[in-house]
């Protein structure tokens, strides 16, 4: 059910394929697949002989749930973001479907023991890509890995923002017709208040995100469960915690979309127990630090580089 819900054409509140959408669409609703649990019953396979006996296909996730259950984000409320080339944000809504007044979606988190949960996301278009292109377009880097300790070294004077719409706004904003702005700048600006700069647009963009699922789910987020490749960059995810004003929780692994899918079939199998999987998860933790003044001044600065842009 959670690919189905990414096709445009599955009511996920009645859980079928939609009549309506399927003949806008031009789609014969009988040539598409029974959409199944998560954890159902999918077959076997050998992966052509690999294995010596046939082994139980018993989890199919899409992407984003699958980091979602592999953060273990099982409850109402429990939120994860994903740091990949762009970024997917996704609050669990246990088992009743919100609709979304502030910029994102409803969806499908995943479907099992006869049960399904919904989950509120965002989607952000440039996150990993935006340190991709300090490196191989703008060439101020050699590799991700300097970007902690320039931004580090930057001003703490500078107030130079970056909002990355190079190809428009995701979630919560919805604007393709915009472009990105470099703004604040002054004559001290160097290029690690560029990078820095450029680390900060994703923590804020993340940010925005979580408080318009605050806003839709009316639930009031505890902390921020994250993976992906730009969570080993400490300075990233300290200003993450500062500007989102909650704890972030980085796992040992990162890629959680594997171990969510490996997860949630162990579970269907009755491999392991929730509690071994979950219960004993050693993350790493960052917590705020920033004064609520200078997170307000922050925010308050983004806003109106956010503003030059969508007025445009």
């Amino acid at each position: 059910m959670t690919n189905a819900s990414r096709t445009q054409l599955f009511d996920i509140r009645n859980l079928a394929w939609d009549e309506d959408l399927c003949r806008l669409f031009g789609i014969p609703k009988d040539i598409l697949p029974e959409a199944s649990d998560s954890d159902a019953e999918f077959g076997e396979t050998t992966l052509d002989g690999f294995f010596a006996h046939p082994v139980p296909i018993r989890a199919v996730l899409g992407d984003s749930h699958a980091a979602l259950f592999g953060q273990g984000c099982l409850n109402k409320g429990q939120v994860k973001a994903t740091y990949g080339t762009g970024s997917s944000v996704m609050m669990n809504i246990g088992e009743t479907p919100a609709v979304s007044r502030h910029g994102v979606v409803t969806s499908i988190a995943f479907a099992r023991g006869g049960k399904v949960y919904y989950c509120l996301e965002g989607n952000i278009n440039y996150t990993g890509a935006v340190i991709t292109w300090l490196k191989d377009d703008l060439g101020l880097i050699q590799s991700a890995g300097e970007t902690g300790e320039l931004a580090e070294s930057a001003s703490p004077e500078d107030h130079t923002y970056l909002v990355p719409a190079f190809t428009g706004l995701g979630a919560p904003w919805w604007r393709d017709d915009v472009r990105g702005i470099l703004t604040g700048i002054s004559r001290t600006t160097r290029r690690a208040e560029i990078v820095r700069a450029a680390l900060d647009c994703i923590a804020y963009q993340i940010t925005d995100v979580l408080r318009a699922m605050e806003e839709d789910a009316g639930i009031p987020i505890q902390e921020l469960r994250v993976d992906g490749g730009p969570t080993k960059n400490r300075y990233l995810m300290q200003f993450q915690s500062d500007i989102a004003d909650l704890p972030v929780l980085v796992p040992p692994a990162e890629e959680l979309s594997g171990m969510g899918a490996a997860y949630c079939a162990g579970l269907s199998l009755g491999i392991y127990s929730e509690e071994q999987l979950f219960a004993g998860t050693n993350r790493k933790a960052y917590r705020p630090e920033m004064a609520a003044a200078i997170r307000e001044e922050k925010l308050a600065g983004w806003q109106a580089a956010l503003e030059q842009v969508l007025k445009k």
